[in-house]
């Protein structure tokens, strides 16, 4: 059997003290970062004449993203109407066999070419797959789908509903 020697240690008398400056370091970092990346949950959204948004509660903190309105007559992307709608629906020959709309689907393509040339000429900005779909609260499920559905063909996969903040 072996013996093992160990070295014993001398008790130390002083008395340890707190490293306060480092610590207060950390905190300010960790404050200046948390401020940084708190936001706003409000976004400027102004919907057509007679567009009625639905009402529910707020669980995330809002973005800018390109805008797609959905009102009785139009779909309107960025304010500009791409397509018409007859009582908030597709007209029969703008559908497509996979439920999008051509005519949606050419400004979604117009809109995504300018972002990737804004992104070519500068580094800093990224493409955004972010959509806030304003929609009337009396549009139907099969017009949102379809919308929905135009946007994720051209590269619009992170889509928020913009909403009235309820009671």
């Amino acid at each position: 059997m072996r013996k093992h020697k160990f070295k014993r240690r001398a008790p130390q008398n002083e008395e340890m003290s707190l490293q306060i400056t480092s610590m207060a370091d950390i905190f300010t970092i960790l404050l200046v970062f948390l401020l940084k990346s708190y936001a706003t949950g409000a976004v400027n959204v102004s919907p057509s004449a007679g567009t009625l948004l639905p009402e529910a509660q707020a669980g995330e903190t809002s973005v800018e993203a390109l805008k797609v309105e959905v009102s009785q007559g139009a779909v309107l992307v960025e304010g500009q109407p791409v397509a018409s709608l007859k009582e908030f629906r597709f007209e029969k020959g703008d559908l497509q066999a996979n439920g999008s709309s051509a005519s949606l689907g050419k400004a979604l393509e117009k809109e995504r070419q300018r972002q990737l040339l804004i992104a070519k000429a500068n580094s800093d900005v990224k493409v955004d797959p972010k959509i806030i779909v304003v929609s009337d609260q009396r549009a139907p499920y099969s017009t949102i789908k379809s919308v929905l559905a135009s946007a994720a063909l051209h590269g619009y996969t992170d889509f928020k509903l913009a909403v009235v903040k309820g009671e």
